[in-house]
C-alpha cells in the first residue's frame, strides 16, 4: 500500500465508524423514548366498559349541545344529518351546516362557497326567511363556547 493511501483509508474508515456510532445513538434514543408513549387510552378505575380512541363527538350534541340548547327554547329543529340542522320547514325556515373547524367555516365563507351563510364558530347559518325571534335562539345557541 502506498504511504498516501493508508491515511485517505483511515479517514473514510474514521467516518464510516461516526456515521455507525450516531445512528446507534439515535436508534437508542428512539428507543427510550418508547417507554413514555401510551398507545391504549387509559379506563376509568371501576368502569366495566373499555376506554376507546375511535369515537368523534358530533358537532350537534358535544360538549356546547347547540340541538339540547334550541330544543329547550322552542324552537322547531331537526336533524338531517350529523353535520346538518333545519329549523322549520323550507323555504322560510333556517338551515344549519356545521363545517368542520371554525376556520374552514370561515374559509369558506371568504371564498364565497357558502353564500349568504352567517358564520357562529363552526356553524353556517342560512336563515332564509326565518322569522327574527327563531334566528335570535338559533344565534344564541350556536354562539355558545364561541371565542373571539
Amino acid at each position: 500500500m502506498s504511504p498516501k493511501r493508508l491515511p485517505t483509508l483511515r479517514r473514510r474508515v474514521l467516518r464510516r465508524a461516526w456515521a455507525l456510532a450516531g445512528l446507534a445513538l439515535t436508534a437508542l434514543a428512539l428507543a427510550a423514548c418508547g417507554g413514555a408513549v401510551r398507545v391504549q387510552p387509559a379506563t376509568p378505575a371501576g368502569s366495566s366498559t373499555l376506554a376507546s380512541r375511535g369515537r368523534v363527538d358530533s358537532p350537534l350534541t358535544d360538549v356546547r349541545n347547540h340541538l339540547s340548547c334550541m330544543r329547550e327554547a322552542h324552537v322547531p329543529v331537526q336533524v338531517e344529518s350529523p353535520t346538518r340542522l333545519q329549523v322549520g320547514a323550507l323555504p322560510a325556515g333556517a338551515t344549519i351546516v356545521f363545517a368542520a373547524t371554525p376556520g374552514a367555516a370561515q374559509n369558506d365563507q371568504i371564498i364565497g362557497k357558502v353564500q349568504g351563510a352567517e358564520v357562529i364558530g363552526s356553524a353556517l347559518l342560512y336563515p332564509h326567511q326565518a322569522p327574527a325571534p327563531v334566528l335570535n335562539s338559533v344565534e344564541a345557541c350556536l354562539a355558545q363556547g364561541v371565542q373571539g
